[in-house]
């Protein structure tokens, strides 16, 4: 076992150089702005550069731990008084801290019986075990290794994302290959691909054959209600607003730990918040049919009445123009309570082909999106290891050397 030190005397803390902007006084910007559970905004200023780590200050999820109460922020970022922000000194390494923190039972130092706190003070007292530096470094080294192939299956699906967005783009927004056609410029596309786009923009402007289609006419809304806690031993998939901003992995949980009535999820749905949607938030569900998923009333359900369009509904449903549309139908007065009408969102038109090419597209976008849903199977499954491990490794319970072992084989 390693002996066991105070956070105070392991770090430097800077919550004194905190500083909250009102949502109304933010500018949009390159740099985070965080929150005690995470990135909240973007904003065109900093008060920090470097890595630090950042623990929630207050919030439900200090008891519930649904997820991180830690999380470790670098480069230009600002935050605002809900979450601590400190470094490790010359005796703990910063991202052990991070691992330490996530891994250490702290409900003892939470105040508040209506909005659980961890005063700087009771942050300060919180004891994790404390090996050597170099035994730390090597610690962190492992399970850093799952979090860096987790942050690159990440950066990859982005990349994968934006294909597929372009494909949409340039066919069914910018009409790419029509135009080029119509200004004699070469072909760009495979030559079966070509040859399915017409040579001409209509009198409306909209390709020769295709028309403006509302959402509903290509996907319905799933309104099934479930109550979790009614099924207090059933495991569910939860997707949730926090799942959702923390890598879009759903929470498998008991039904007991659910506390309110949610949406049944169809294994072929896309979820669209209907919360800001300044914040876009679409996610391509990936359901174990084994197991039922439920989602957040703060969601719409939507499904596709030919599983070969969830591409289609996907990119539609993350074109920057759809976005900007639903940001002008929105309800609530308070920027960050704004919501979409359900209703609006399937009469929203988007331009649709005839069905040779809308298969086209399926059949260049859906091994883009499968292949986003593989890489987030694997992190998951790296995400479980990493869990196993930490507390063992913290406790020392578990050598480096074996440890090293099972993430080779999970890696």
């Amino acid at each position: 076992m390693f002996p066991a030190r105070t956070l105070g005397e392991l770090t430097e803390n800077f919550d004194a150089e905190r500083r909250p902007v009102k949502a109304s006084d933010r500018r949009s910007g390159p740099y985070p702005y965080y929150g005690a559970q995470g990135v909240v905004d973007h904003v065109d200023g900093f008060l920090f550069d470097g890595e630090y780590v950042l623990v929630a200050e207050d919030g439900e999820n200090l008891r519930s731990r649904k997820a991180p109460i830690a999380l470790m922020a670098k480069g230009r970022f600002w935050v605002n008084n809900h979450a601590h922000i400190v470094r490790g000194n010359k005796n703990a390494n910063s991202r052990f801290l991070f691992y330490a923190i996530n891994s250490t039972d702290i409900a003892g130092y939470i105040t508040g019986s209506t909005i659980p706190k961890l005063s700087q003070g009771s942050l300060n007292r919180i004891t994790i075990p404390c090996p050597p530096v170099q035994v730390q470094n090597e610690i962190v080294s492992i399970l850093g290794a799952l979090d860096d192939k987790i942050e690159l299956n990440r950066r990859m699906n982005e990349t994968l994302e934006a294909m597929a967005r372009a494909i949409f783009q340039d066919w069914f927004v910018a009409f790419g290959p029509i135009r080029a056609k119509m200004e004699a410029r070469p072909p760009y596309l495979a030559p079966d691909l070509w040859a399915l786009f017409p040579d001409a923009l209509d009198g409306e402007g909209k390709p020769e054959g295709w028309q403006a289609s509302p959402i509903s006419s290509f996907a319905s809304l799933g309104r099934e209600a479930v109550s979790p806690m009614s099924a207090p031993d059933e495991l569910f998939d939860h997707y949730s607003l926090p799942a959702f901003d923390a890598g879009q992995m759903a929470v498998r949980e008991l039904g007991a730990g659910i506390l309110s009535n949610k949406t049944l999820v169809s294994r072929h749905a896309v979820l669209l918040s209907k919360l800001n949607p300044e914040i876009p938030r679409v996610w391509l569900v990936d359901a174990d049919a084994a197991i039922r998923s439920i989602c957040s009333t703060e969601f719409l359900v939507l499904m596709p009445n030919i599983e070969a369009d969830r591409a289609f509904l996907y990119c539609a449903l993350t074109d920057p123009g759809f976005k900007q549309r639903l940001e002008a139908q929105v309800t609530g007065t308070s920027k960050s309570h704004q919501r979409v009408n359900p209703r609006s969102v399937l009469d929203a038109a988007v331009f649709t082909a005839p069905p040779v090419v809308m298969s086209a597209f399926h059949h260049q976008a859906t091994p883009l999106l499968e292949r986003i849903l593989a890489n987030r199977r694997e992190s998951r499954t790296l995400a479980a290891t990493r869990d196993l491990l930490l507390p063992r490794l913290m406790s020392g319970e578990l050598r480096v050397k074996d440890a090293e072992r099972a993430v080779e084989e999970a890696a």
